[in-house]
This record gives C-alpha cells, structure tokens and sequence, in this order.
C-alpha cells in the first residue's frame, strides 16, 4: 500500500513538472512572437516615416528650384543689356544712329530729318518695356535689316547723299549691333536651356507623384489610385504621407492588427535614389546653364569696352559689377534653398533602414 502511494505521488509531481515546463514553453514562445511582432512592426515604420522625411524635403527641393529657374533679378537685367535705349552695355544703340544719321539727313532736300529721325526712334523703341528675355529678344534681328532698308532708301531718294555716305553710316553703327547680336543669340539659347530645365524638372514631379501614390496604395489598398490624381504633392503628404500619422497608423496596439499585412515596396528605397539622383543632375544642369550666360554676358560687355573713345567705360564697369553681384548672390543662395544636403541625409537614413533589416 505504501509503496502504491510512494508511485502515486511520484507519478503526481512527475506530471506537475512537465505541465509546468510545457506551460514556461508556451509563454517563452509567445513572447518570442511578441518581439518579433514588435520589432517588424517598428521597422516598418521606420521605413515609412524616413520615406516620408525624404519626401518632405524633395517636394520642398523641387519648389524652391521650381522659383530659381525664373531667377527674375538675373533675367531682368540681361534683358535690359538689350534695350537699344540704355547706355549698360557703355552707349546706347539709339544715340550711336542718331549720330551716325546726322550727315547723311544734313544733306537730305526732299525728307523732313526731324521726321525721319523721329521714324528711327520708334523703329527701335518697339523694344523697350517689353515684359520677358524672349519678347525684348525677338526684335533684335529685324531691326538692322529694316534700319538699313529705310537709309538705303533715303540714299536712292535723295541725289546728295552718295554710296559712301551709306557705307560711313553702315560701318559706324554696325560694331553696335553686333554686340547686339550677340546679346540676342547667347539669351536666345539660354531660353531654350531653360525651357529644358523646365520640362525636365516638370518630368521630376511626375516621378515623384508616382512614387507617392505607390506608397499611399500600398499603405491604405482600399483607396482607389485614380482618385488621388488631382491632388498635388503637398496634399498627398500632408494626408496619406504624413509621418505621424504613419506612425499611429503602423502601431500594433493602436491598429489591433495581429498579423502585420503591409509590407514596404521592394523598390521603394531605389525610387527614393534615383530621384535625389535626378535633382542633383538637373541642378548641375542649371548651375551649368547659367554660368555659361553668365561667362557670355561679361565677355560681350567687356569687349564693350573696345569699340571706341564714345564708350562710357565706367558704365561699362558698373553693369559688369553689378552683373557679377547678381549672379554670386544667386549662386550663393540656390544651394541653401534647395536643401540638397538634407535630401542626402534622409535619403541615408531611409537606405540605413534597409541595411537595419537585413540584418534582423
């Protein structure tokens, strides 16, 4: 009998103990699937919400090189070189034919000078105050060509002035257009390099829309991608992308989710390079663009200089200063307003959460 309860109590606390091992297994395994729960969780949305810190700062990026491409100050200022009016460039265009006109008019029998002078004045302000480079642009190469068909016709009209009359005038005033000229065709193809710019960096956004509205869908697949269309870049993040909503969103607890569904795009973070890839490429392209109209502008102006003792060099020297001034201040600022060092620093950070999952 007493070694049948000796059995009993042995085979009791026998199966006490494995109960017990069995129930610490259980627990230490579901702890295990709690962290790991955890753990896939927060990285999750450490990947969403470093996206959307690097979205933040390229949408920021792209306005504010949306405004530099404009660049009024600079524009403005190559466009009044233009006007035939001003004395930038040392002379003015206008005073140098009015000059050169006077002996040929003094001459005139049958023409009124006062008239005909006054026909040449219009002639060449049809430029002046026209809004745009392109605008004040366009006229350029006209108006030598009409000019020297109204004095060549003056010359057939009146029997006084002579051929050489008509050469004296054309050699004098043609050094003037030609620098004219070649104010014309470096800003003629400054326009078309910027609206190059333009339709690349139009390009850019489109690819950063796409690449928001991935990310929207694949955090919330019920909504409909067709339906966010309309909405602008700002929008769209400040909605669907925002960080700290992404992060209520993405919490365990706060979702009640047991199983973790969404899962980070596996071409998320190649996105993210190739478009800080392509903004640094389109701003190199600008810092090109305009150095290269800058370096032309100051080598017209400064040729300026030796067209003759007519030529206001003082003046000369302040348009090249203030020129410089315009174009180093310019050059200054577009680096800090495009925060292009805080686009590499987030774009690091949202790479360094792959690397922190591969090595979970």
């Amino acid at each position: 009998m007493l070694r049948k309860n000796i059995l009993l109590l042995v085979f009791f606390l026998a199966s006490q103990l494995v109960y017990s091992q069995v129930i610490q297994s259980s627990f230490t395994e579901n702890k295990r699937d709690s962290n790991s729960y955890n753990a896939k969780a927060n990285h999750l949305t450490k990947q969403f919400t470093a996206t959307s810190d690097f979205l933040d700062a390229a949408i920021s990026s792209i306005n504010s090189f949306n405004s530099l491409i404009k660049k009024e100050n600079y524009r403005t200022k190559i466009t009044s070189f233009n006007n035939p009016t001003s004395s930038d460039m040392g002379f003015s265009l206008e005073n140098e034919i009015q000059t050169a006109l006077k002996p040929m008019l003094a001459k005139a029998k049958n023409t009124n000078p006062q008239k005909f002078s006054q026909v040449v004045s219009s002639l060449l302000n049809t430029q002046k105050g026209m809004p745009g480079v392109k605008s004040a642009l366009t006229l350029i190469n006209p108006v030598f060509p009409t000019l020297m068909s109204l004095v060549g016709t003056l010359t057939i009209q009146e029997k006084r002035i002579s051929k050489e009359d008509l050469d004296s005038f054309i050699t004098a005033t043609s050094k003037y257009f030609v620098q004219y000229e070649r104010l014309n065709q470096a800003n003629v193809i400054f326009d078309q390099n910027i609206d190059r710019l333009n339709s690349k960096l139009k390009d850019l956004q489109f690819d950063v829309k796409e690449y928001m509205l991935d990310m929207i869908t694949v955090l919330s697949p019920n909504i409909q991608r067709s339906s966010l269309k309309n909405l602008s870049t700002e929008e769209l993040l400040l909605k669907y992308l925002d960080k700290y909503k992404m992060e209520e969103k993405l919490d365990p607890e706060a979702s009640g989710d047991k199983e973790i569904n969404t899962v980070y795009p596996s071409d998320g973070i190649k996105g993210a390079k190739e478009i800080s890839g392509n903004l640094q490429k389109l701003f190199s392209e600008y810092q090109k663009v305009y150095g290269e109209n800058y370096q032309q502008i100051r080598s017209i102006l400064t040729d300026s200089k030796t067209l003759g003792k007519s030529i206001d060099q003082k003046r000369v020297d302040a348009s090249l200063k203030e020129l410089e001034e315009l174009y180093a201040e310019s050059k200054a600022s577009d680096i800090l307003s495009l925060r292009l060092n805080t686009i590499t620093e987030r774009l690091k950070n949202l790479v360094a959460t792959e690397q922190a999952n591969v090595k979970m």
